[in-house]
């Protein structure tokens, strides 16, 4: 099995593998409280110590199991348009927050985020970035290959589709996500992007 290295020390891969799916089952289970190393190390087969050096707190954890960096940033494709692009951010959002877990662990993201600036800046300058550079690239690739030039702060997009989602998914659940909801999010998305 491939292992990964970090600072010296050897990483495997199946340890990382194991710690999500058991922090990812214990929020759709019981929610964010509900997350203890302790509780995850025993579903993972797995000790704390070891889920520790990999993520030094459970907010760290959290958030890599709810935010995947597979769903964020999607296997490009060469022959994109700007709306194929704008499909894929709508796409994604419908896809974290249909998931059980990700619903279940807001609450407890935001409610520590929002009592540690220090926190809440290390742990999105993953999305900031990661995502949020592979957006803007994605969508000038996708620009030139329409013929058109574009206007467009990838930040702005991902905060709109994130949160017209995440009040979609409040106000009328995950079944609010339809065909015609995305139709109306990549009209909304066309008017950010302003393509000329």
């Amino acid at each position: 099995m491939p292992m990964e290295t970090t600072a010296g020390r050897p990483r495997d891969a199946r340890i990382d593998a194991a710690v999500l799916a058991a922090t990812r089952a214990v929020l759709a289970e019981s929610g964010y409280a509900a997350v203890t190393f302790t509780e995850v190390a025993a579903r993972a087969g797995t000790s704390v110590p070891a889920i520790r050096r990999r993520w030094p707190s459970k907010m760290h954890l959290v958030h890599r199991v709810v935010f995947p960096l597979d769903v964020a940033i999607p296997p490009r494709d060469p022959s994109a348009t700007v709306d194929d692009e704008l499909r894929g951010v709508i796409g994604g959002c419908a896809l974290l927050f249909a998931d059980d877990a990700m619903r279940r662990a807001l609450v407890g993201v935001f409610s520590e985020l929002a009592d540690d600036d220090e926190l809440q800046h290390e742990i999105t300058a993953r999305m900031q970035e990661v995502v949020i550079a592979d957006l803007g690239e994605r969508l000038s690739l996708a620009a030139v290959r329409d013929g058109v030039a574009i206007d467009a702060d990838p930040a702005l997009l991902i905060e709109v589709a994130f949160g017209s989602t995440l009040m979609a998914v409040m106000i009328r659940g995950v079944a609010s996500l339809d065909a015609a909801w995305r139709a109306d999010m990549l009209d909304v998305l066309r008017g950010i992007v302003g393509a000329r």
